[in-house]
């Protein structure tokens, strides 16, 4: 199931992906958090890996053939924190 997201740069430097379902849009979440939008698409599991890709119309930005990476590597760091 393929679902959005909004990669964010928060005022320290930190990119955070926001993953949110497809029915809402890129430009409420974005507006709902303060910080720069760097990037925007969709996001799905595919052979159990996290790939990013597509844009987001509302925002007007694309997604990055980085932003895969930073996904997957921000929810392996969040699920070896929760053990």
């Amino acid at each position: 199931m393929a679902m959005k997201y909004v990669m964010l740069k928060l005022e320290g430097g930190q990119l955070l992906p926001v993953i949110f379902p497809d029915f809402m849009q890129h430009a409420q979440i974005a507006g709902s958090i303060p910080a720069a939008v760097v990037s925007a698409g969709r996001v799905h599991l595919e052979g159990g890996n996290l790939n990013a890709s597509g844009s987001s119309s509302s925002l007007g930005v694309s997604s990055r053939e980085e932003d895969s990476r930073i996904i997957q590597t921000y929810f392996d760091e969040q699920h070896a924190l929760q053990h």
